[in-house]
């Protein structure tokens, strides 16, 4: 228990009050702190006399208050939990996305955005009380040393992890590159743990996970986020699509929670001419004033493009989506994004300690404000949890989110009422937070008996158990013995359900549930990722309308006849402002 020290204290939280309040006077112009968008920090705003002498009182009262409760209190505290607890509150006043990072939260912002950490390469979940192994990273000391989906981790330099969080192993299995660590697996077919000691590696993990033709002349890009080096991993996988022959290209954006500003400025550069804005900022200081233009003179075009949201595509995804569209670059389908148009600056407080604030509010450049208040949004974006700062979730078919069985025609009704805006070309777009798709497609509506199997991680427990007694190839299916099969594993678990529950639509689930769970198990992610996409019913949509409309000029015209567009007015928003040249 840390012990608290009264006088020290408030000698030190004075003298650092005095101190930044200074800096805060007369303002550093070479603040290096970092912003998400790469840019410098700005200097804090200069304070008035009167308001420095109220910031001092309030310090005081507080180291006050601190020293009696820690002297005074019923029973013994740690000042360090009270002093966190104080500045998350303070912090929780501002907005949802300013926040305080130490030790692993610190850790995995710069794992997300510079893509890469010190580790083994698992992608770890909790099951069965103890930390278990989802599936290895392909290429790293765990899937070379042959750690597979399905192992638990029962041990770590020496330490039972029964009842462990999955925080708490990682923390343990990460360190620095060409460090050691010992740790015991118990597979799944075994009776004993193995011990592994492992050296910890450079683990680099893509945001662009999947890639591959779903069908004839159509290439398909899923992207989960937005990090340093998600350009040139979109630009590899784009050239290695072109050369198949690529004529018609699917961007999917869903569920991506976004990343850095720079890489959305970048992302965006690949498919749009130069000197176009992409993005502009707002903010109070001057500063954060900023315009974003594409500076890339070799793009990737010839082809129509549909980018794929949803609600929970937010900030980088915003950016990117909303560029493509004010351009008539791209066909954007789905829901409605979800509003996360804020800029976040982080203040490096110590080598394991920052700040996150808000500094600036993103614009699309038809002038669109992405930002949505907070009480408009449904649910925050998320992915699974996530160890290795890949895409978390085991596929991206699993439930993500409720939906509601009117969202489609809530969704266009609520466009009617939102600020029109126009592209280069003229067409319609809406403002009002978020970026309004061009067309919107239903998302799936997962059934309670889809959403329990997935809260139970059943189909990968079966995976485990089949993959004992079967030898599979990469083109394995759920063929109904195989669903037969499944059904008897539900009753050893003695999972409830009804027979009227086996739907045609819940069979159909299970069939690619399965096929995911054991694919994935067998031959890695890039293999459960053919399964899974090819039996999207999003991507089927959107392999339909190109098969009906195989230009962007087609599926313009088509969605403006299924939202009767609004047509281009003296009297309504002020058209979007033309780019200036890049000076």
């Amino acid at each position: 228990m840390k012990r608290f020290t009264p006088r020290p204290l408030i000698i030190a939280i004075s003298f650092l009050a005095i101190f930044a309040i200074s800096i805060a006077a007369f303002g550093q112009s070479g603040n290096q702190n970092q912003n998400q968008n790469g840019n410098q920090a700005a200097p804090a705003d200069t304070n008035q006399k009167g308001e420095r002498t109220d910031v001092y009182h309030d310090l005081e009262i507080f180291t006050k208050i601190l020293e009696k409760v820690s002297q005074n209190y019923v029973t013994e505290v740690d000042t360090h939990k009270l002093m966190k607890k104080a500045i998350d509150g303070m912090l929780s006043e501002l907005d949802p996305h300013s926040q305080y990072l130490d030790g692993l939260e610190y850790e995995d912002l710069m794992v997300s955005t510079r893509g890469e950490f010190g580790g083994l390469g698992m992608l770890i979940s909790f099951r069965d009380n103890y930390p278990t192994v989802m599936s290895p990273i392909d290429g790293t000391p765990a899937e070379r040393a042959g750690i597979r989906g399905g192992d638990q981790i029962t041990e770590i330099e020496g330490q039972s992890t029964a009842g462990w969080t999955v925080d708490k192993a990682v923390g343990l299995l990460r360190g620095e590159p060409g460090s050691k660590v010992k740790f015991r697996v118990k597979h799944p077919n075994q009776e004993d743990s193995t011990e592994y000691v492992l050296v910890r590696e450079v683990i680099n993990v893509s945001s662009v996970p999947y890639h591959g033709m779903v069908k004839e002349g159509v290439g398909y890009i899923r992207v989960s986020n937005f990090a340093q080096k998600t350009a040139p991993e979109m630009e590899t996988a784009l050239e290695e699509l072109e050369g198949k022959g690529m004529r018609a290209l699917i961007l999917d954006f869903r569920s991506n929670p976004g990343g850095l500003l720079q890489t959305a400025d970048e992302v965006s550069e690949l498919f749009l001419e130069k000197d176009k804005l992409i993005v502009y900022t707002k903010g109070r200081l001057a500063n954060s004033n900023r315009k974003y233009y594409s500076a890339n003179r070799n793009i990737h075009t010839g082809y129509p493009i549909v980018v794929m949201i949803n609600g929970a595509s937010a900030s980088a995804s915003e950016i990117f989506a909303g560029a493509m569209q004010d351009w008539d670059a791209a066909f954007v389908v789905g829901q409605t994004s979800y509003g996360k148009g804020t800029v976040q600056t982080v203040f490096k407080l110590s080598d394991t300690e920052a700040v996150k604030l808000t500094t600036a509010k993103y614009y699309t450049p038809s002038g669109r404000s992405i930002h949505k208040d907070e009480n408009d949004h449904p649910h925050d974006p998320q992915v699974a949890s996530n160890d290795d700062g890949s895409d978390g979730s085991v596929a991206p078919d699993a439930p993500e989110q409720k939906s509601d069985a009117n969202s489609e025609l809530k969704e266009v009704k609520d466009a009617k009422e939102k600020p029109v805006f126009y592209t280069s070309s003229g067409r319609v777009v809406y403002g009002g937070g978020g970026i309004t798709p061009d067309l919107v497609d239903k998302p799936r509506d997962y059934t309670d008996l889809q959403r329990a199997l997935e809260k139970d991680y059943l189909g990968f427990s079966f995976a485990m158990d089949y993959l004992k007694t079967h030898q599979v190839k990469e083109d394995f299916t759920t063929t109904d013995a195989v669903l037969g099969d499944f059904y008897k594993f539900l009753d050893t678990k003695k999972f409830q359900y009804k027979k009227e529950d086996l739907t045609p639509e819940n069979v159909d689930y299970i069939r690619t549930m399965v096929a995911r769970e054991v694919v994935n198990a067998k031959f890695g992610r890039n293999a459960m990722y053919k399964v899974v996409v090819g039996q999207d019913p999003e991507v089927q949509d959107v392999l339909q309308l190109l098969d009906k409309h195989p230009t962007l000029k087609s599926l313009f015209a088509y969605a403006d006849e299924q939202k009767g567009t609004v047509k281009k007015a003296d009297k309504t928003e002020k058209p979007a402002e033309k780019p200036a040249k890049k000076k």
